[in-house]
């Protein structure tokens, strides 16, 4: 099979999934249940999307072995893979930081907007607010204005993120829910728009200099129900708890690549734009083979793990075949 009729296969099966997502974008984002709904209701609602259980909310249902994200996230470039993010913590923390954007257009594919207000987001950030949803993976989103939140230690959240805990992890995610606590979204996709005018709110129990750091130290979480909106059927992806994991480009691209039932021929340049890289076009390209070369090895999450890539004949196109698609 020549690389024009391999793209013609790809191309088809693309299209295929295009019809199915397009189908499931027909349905409302979250589905409605009544307050008296089952068990059984529940469980199956959640399998696919957000829940409405009478007036809670409640996030789709994952297993404690991966991190969920809306695709909208992990199909653009607002979790960057960019490393100069954090560069700026300690301004952050020092309250001085001034790198704040207002309702810039991110990096995405043609079929859908993300404007984004706040201060820019890296991989780190998307595996910190990954695991701020994991405190209501099994509980309730909470109504906009609650005075809930979910209480935890700087301790606890290192760990469940999969880290160890050290003063300077604990600079780090004190500096990512900063980032997090001022991120504002809007989406736009298939003629719907979302908003999102927070994606959580973040407290300190601990009123002392951040320099001043213990695991202990409290720190209260909240993620509102209007994030609820960006978990319709198939719009939503769990990855795998190492591979989500992975920072840098190897990060975004595991996320980007479990989140893919079937291959899909993609621009090079395009994936340059939706992944946030930051340097030049050349180095890019270098980034992304070394990237994907490191997604090949055997202990890759099936989930993410790379089976075959291969650019076409003027390089302006990659295709990506995950494992999964060959078993």
């Amino acid at each position: 099979m020549t690389v024009l009729d391999a793209a013609e296969q790809l191309q088809h099966i693309a299209d295929g999934i295009e019809r199915r997502e397009k189908k499931s974008l027909e349905q409302p984002a979250v589905a409605e249940l009544p307050a008296n709904a089952t068990a059984d209701e529940m469980y199956h609602s959640r399998r696919r999307q957000a829940t409405r259980v009478g007036s809670e909310v409640y996030l789709p249902g994952w297993s404690a072995t991966a991190r969920a994200l809306p695709n909208s996230f992990l199909r653009s470039a607002l979790f960057a893979a960019a490393r100069n993010v954090q560069t700026d913590n300690a301004n952050l923390l020092a309250g001085t930081s001034t790198c704040l954007v207002a309702e810039k257009k991110i990096g995405t594919f043609k079929n859908m907007t993300l404007m984004f207000s706040g201060h820019s987001l890296c991989q780190f950030d998307r595996l910190v607010y990954a695991t701020c949803l994991e405190y209501y993976r099994e509980i309730p989103l909470c109504p906009e204005g609650s005075p809930r939140y979910e209480r935890t230690t700087f301790y606890e959240f290192a760990r469940r993120m999969g880290n160890k805990y050290s003063v300077n992890a604990h600079r780090a995610i004190r500096a990512s829910l900063l980032r997090l606590s001022v991120a504002q979204v809007r989406v736009r996709r298939e003629r719907v728009n979302i908003e999102v005018p927070k994606l959580l709110s973040v407290k300190f129990e601990k009123g002392g200099s951040a320099d001043d750091c213990k695991g202990s130290d409290v720190l209260l979480l909240q993620v509102a129900t209007s994030v609820a909106e960006l978990f319709g059927p198939g719009e939503w992806t769990a990855v795998d708890n190492e591979a989500a994991g992975y920072d840098g480009l190897k990060g975004w691209l595991a996320s980007f690549c479990a989140g893919h039932a079937h291959p899909k021929p993609l621009p090079v340049d395009l994936l340059r734009e939706i992944t946030g890289y930051a340097s030049n076009k050349w180095n890019f390209k270098a980034s992304l083979v070394r990237a994907l070369e490191k997604l090949k090895t055997p202990d890759t999450p099936a989930c993410s793990r790379v089976a075959s890539y291969h650019f076409s004949d003027d390089s302006t196109q990659i295709y990506v075949v995950r494992s999964a698609w060959v078993a």
